[in-house]
């Protein structure tokens, strides 16, 4: 029995602290006549600055990778068609 509870404690206790070690909390300022506009619409307001977060990030991150290919295009000498045709002809031909 005894054994029983240490594990009962160990999986109640573990995801806790994990939750606890892995959140932040930011702060968002608004003026009051917007909270009371926020408090009309039934939107879980953390859930949607959670997601609208991690999709400025994404865009973020897709808009300096398209930067960085950019720049290596910019860098690359063009291939004329004619060599890119032969080099698929042989990979095909493998």
């Amino acid at each position: 029995m005894l054994e029983s509870n240490a594990y009962m404690y160990y999986l109640l206790y573990i995801p806790q602290r994990c939750i606890m070690d892995k959140v932040s909390a930011v702060t968002v300022k608004v003026s009051d006549e917007l909270k009371e506009k926020m408090k009309q619409v039934r939107v879980n307001w953390s859930e949607y600055i959670r997601e609208a977060i991690k999709k400025k990030i994404e865009e973020q991150r897709v808009k300096a990778a398209s930067a960085k290919i950019d720049e290596v295009r910019k860098r690359a000498k063009s291939v004329p068609t004619d060599e890119l045709v032969s080099w698929i002809r042989e990979d095909r031909e493998r």
